[in-house]
């Protein structure tokens, strides 16, 4: 990796690292099954990766965390940092998740069991490594390519042409099969950053209470592992629709081990170091832009019975009100979860929107070459519906910036299934699901970004 490379037009970039896993008690987050319960054991770390990007005229700061998401007050908080610090405007951050379901428990997503303690050492550890991110700065190359493989699977399924409700494999089913690679090199010809963009949500391991990064975490060990000084930044990509496919063993997923999430992270990384050694890169000429919107997009409202009922069903009909003290570490806790949000519903109804905001953002990295993020769980279709705007260009989809909802598009909608509303509303504390015309309001907000970037 020491081989000396020819500079056309070179850009500056800073990487650090940092360990987020707990120091304290938390509980998890990720499945009703973990509903309240502190995690027991930590498999392996999880951590923040903070990649600067700087062209002269701008400096963008992309950050990836290895937990499960979070909501508008951390990128907020690191936006206001960033500004008082270093002058660097809330436009310019990037903040992704990498969707671990082996994580603690965060605001957002959770409502009752957060830590405060643990939001307090989150942020920090943030802010340490943007700071070391900024004493670590290199001049170099930003490099793409695109690399094709079998380790994702749509999780959407038809039978008899009707959508199912559950999660389960469909062989047949579209989801994105490539892996995209942005190379950093410094001026010496070695390899600084690897940034990986990968759809595919996570798969759930067999030990529920144990802290893991997962599948992504695994892979960016083996590519560090591999070319010793460089750092593996993950970015889940539109996948909210899709899981590994060594889950899928059946006609159901299951659980997956430690030794399935290598096997799988290993084969990823073999096929990341062949194209390092084998593969041509394209050169990016740096021209750095961003642009951070939101989009308003309105919900097909259901009414208050239908949260009324989703109680009772969840409550076992129980005439008394969610307390957290009803979580039992020895039991599955996966009713007390939509007890606890259904009750959220019913009593904040009218208190409630009849829109979801919608995070969005586009990254001009250089000519021919973007990124296009947006929060909650995009799925691979919605990439689809983007992929109009920018036909010829290379954009990398970065999904999960906020804990907001499944993010569907018209055309799943129109299917039905989880990630379309059935059964996702009542775990989301929404008032109902997207109305129909949602791929309008994707195009035209993407579209007025493009044009003020």
């Amino acid at each position: 990796m020491g081989r000396k490379v020819s500079m056309s037009k070179n850009i500056m970039f800073g990487v650090a690292k940092d360990i987020v896993t707990p120091c304290v008690e938390t509980t998890m987050l990720g499945f009703g099954t973990v509903f309240g319960k502190s995690f027991t054991g930590i498999h392996d770390d999880l951590y923040v990766k903070c990649l600067l990007l700087k062209d002269g005229k701008q400096i963008l700061v992309l950050l990836s965390l290895d937990l499960c998401f979070h909501d508008d007050s951390l990128p907020i908080s690191i936006g206001e940092y960033l500004s008082e610090k270093y002058q660097i405007p809330y436009n310019n951050l990037l903040i992704s998740y990498t969707h671990t379901h082996f994580g603690p428990c965060l605001k957002g997503y959770d409502f009752i069991f957060h830590s405060p303690e643990y939001e307090s050492f989150l942020l920090q550890r943030i802010k340490d490594c943007i700071n070391r991110a900024f004493l670590n700065i290199y001049e170099g190359t930003i490099e793409y390519t695109s690399i094709l493989g079998e380790w994702n699977i749509s999780r959407r399924l038809k039978v008899d042409d009707v959508m199912q409700r559950a999660i389960l494999p469909n062989p047949d089913g579209e989801c994105d099969k490539n892996m995209y690679l942005l190379k950093l090199t410094d001026k010496s010809g070695n390899v600084k950053v690897i940034a990986i963009n990968f759809a595919c949500h996570p798969s759930n391991l067999d030990s529920y209470r144990i802290l893991s990064s997962e599948y992504p975490g695994r892979l960016c060990h083996l590519i560090e592992a591999n070319n010793y000084g460089c750092t593996a930044v993950f970015f889940q990509g539109f996948g909210g629709d899709s899981k590994l496919k060594i889950g899928a063993k059946s006609s159901k997923f299951h659980p997956i081990s430690y030794e399935d999430c290598n096997e799988v992270a290993s084969s990823m990384a073999l096929k990341i170091q062949s194209s390092l050694i084998n593969k041509k890169w394209e050169v990016i000429q740096p021209s750095l832009s961003s642009r951070m919107f939101q989009i308003k997009i309105p919900l097909e409202v259901y009414p208050l019975s239908f949260f009324e009922k989703e109680l009772q069903n969840f409550s076992d009909n129980s005439k008394v009100p969610f307390d957290k003290n009803m979580v039992k570490d020895y039991e599955s806790n996966g009713s007390l979860l939509m007890w606890s949000n259904a009750e959220y519903v019913v009593n904040n109804y009218d208190r409630l929107h009849d829109y979801l905001i919608l995070n969005c953002g586009i990254i001009r990295i250089g000519k021919g070459h973007y990124i296009f993020t947006i929060g909650g769980e995009p799925s691979y279709d919605v990439k689809k519906v983007l992929q109009e705007l920018l036909p010829e260009a290379n954009v990398l989809y970065f999904g999960y910036n906020d804990a907001i909802a499944y993010v569907p598009s018209d055309k799943m909608l129109e299917e039905g299934g989880y990630e379309a509303g059935d059964g996702s509303v009542t775990e989301y504390r929404m008032k109902g699901k997207f109305k129909k015309g949602i791929d309008n309001y994707f195009l035209e907000g993407f579209r007025n970004a493009l044009n003020q970037l």
